[in-house]
């Protein structure tokens, strides 16, 4: 957003808008803490704001992922730099602690965020301020003149104008500048710290079909979004009947659906809705979702074993209603077949349509498995248990494990490089763990 040093006067003052988005050869072991001496989220937001001290100003510049060149020559920015404007170093910090992402237009979602209005005087607007908080400044609700993220102490992190980098700036030379609009606080002081992005408990991870990025999702249906991966929007502050279960890319990578444990889809992006188990009863949760290999369907599973299929996904069988020796935990789509596996948590498959390549299901594992993923040309699966062992089958290639490893938390998903043959594990708290995959980041 451009920002220009003059003066505009109050007009007229309320919640500013966002929207919801809503994501190394060998071992890598990614274990983030949050930024030293943070105790809420808005710590953490201010944290990712510093991060960015001295990056160039650049109109148009800059987004959730970081500083961008906006196309805009201008004194200290043109192709060969990036940097943000005023309204992207907010986006930035915001996102990657939250994963919410305002808008750079100003459009406005109600119910989102507390709205802390102006007061009489900066020093009663500065009293009822936390760090992390994001302060607006010179214009209407819709549309604004700047934007800055709250440091403490009076203190705002901006991205000011052409040819200031990013730097600190005082509540009260701002207002010299511009009328203060109010602040809105998007983190809530009881979320969890997860480092990098969204508050746990991370429940999948999904890859993009060419291997350059991944997403994160958690219970709560926020997304984040890695490497070459576009964050297509979430559910993120939005009601929902049952927590998301998992995360699934389209066979594009051009989207995503989210799926909950009642069975409710949830589409962005290129994806597709061809309905749900939402608002039925179900003899079990939902744990998993496959698609088709045109994105055109998908397959949902229950804990029982009982698979409903949507679009132009064709049912192949089921566990539903047969006795099993421990839960389903996933599916995992054939695409050379059009049908399917379902695996078990001890390790069990359970082959509809699609080969058997093995299982573990008459092995005594240390810890269950809770994830699948079959290869790039279907001739093998890999499945992981929560301690981050990694079992191979097929033409699946063993690139290492987790397994014996102090864990901070139970890995939760497992995906598979197209790139390298290799592949990704989540934990619950956000931890990646890369084996002969690169690492694009955590959360």
């Amino acid at each position: 957003m451009h920002s220009h040093l003059t003066r505009i006067p109050v007009v007229g003052r309320a919640i500013i808008a966002l929207l919801f988005v809503v994501a190394f050869a060998g071992v890598v072991s990614f274990d983030a803490h949050p930024a030293a001496g943070a105790t809420t989220q808005g710590d953490l937001i201010v944290s990712e704001a510093a991060s960015q001290a001295n990056v160039p100003y650049c109109d148009l510049g800059g987004g959730i992922n970081g500083p961008t060149y906006g196309g805009v020559n201008e004194a200290g920015c043109g192709p060969s730099n990036r940097g943000f404007d005023c309204m992207s170093l907010s986006q930035f910090a915001v996102y990657q602690v939250t994963g919410i992402v305002l808008p750079s237009d100003g459009s406005q979602l109600s119910g989102v965020g507390q709205f802390i209005p102006p007061q009489a005087t900066i020093a009663e607007d500065t009293a009822g301020l936390l760090p992390g908080d994001v302060v607006f400044w010179g214009g209407t609700i819709n549309s604004f003149a700047h934007s800055g993220i709250y440091a403490g102490n009076g203190e705002v992190w901006d991205a000011l104008q052409i040819n200031v980098p990013v730097q600190t700036h005082t509540m009260s030379f701002l207002s010299t500048i511009y009328s203060y609009d109010g602040a809105i606080r998007y983190w809530k002081a009881s979320a969890p710290l997860t480092p990098g992005g969204l508050a746990a408990p991370i429940v999948g991870l999904a890859a993009t079909p060419d291997g350059g990025g991944y997403w994160l999702a958690n219970a709560a249906g926020a997304v984040s979004a890695h490497g070459s991966a576009v964050n297509y929007g979430s559910m993120a502050g939005q009601p929902l009947q049952a927590p998301i279960a998992h995360i699934v890319s389209t066979p594009d990578g051009k989207g995503y659906w989210l799926v909950a444990a009642d069975g409710g889809i949830f589409t962005f992006g290129d994806a597709g809705f061809y309905g749900s188990t939402g608002g039925q009863r179900l003899n079990a949760p939902v744990v998993g979702m496959a698609p088709t290999s045109d994105g055109k369907g998908y397959w949902l599973v229950a804990s029982d074993g009982g698979v409903f299929s949507f679009g132009d996904a064709v049912f192949r069988g089921s566990m539903g209603g047969q006795h099993l020796n421990k839960p389903v935990v996933g599916i995992a789509p054939d695409f050379q077949t059009g049908g399917y596996w379902e695996v078990a948590s001890d390790g069990g498959i359970f082959s509809f349509d699609a080969p058997f390549y093995g299982s573990t299901g008459n092995v005594v594992l240390n810890k269950p498995v809770n994830g699948m993923t079959p290869t790039t040309d279907d001739q093998g699966y890999l499945f992981v248990a929560s301690d981050g062992g990694a079992f191979a089958y097929g033409d699946a290639q063993f690139e290492g494990s987790m397994g014996g490893s102090a864990l901070n938390a139970p890995v939760v998903g497992l995906a598979v490089d197209s790139a390298t043959g290799g592949y990704w594990m989540v934990a619950s708290d956000g931890g990646i763990f890369s084996f002969n995959a690169p690492f694009y980041g955590a959360d």
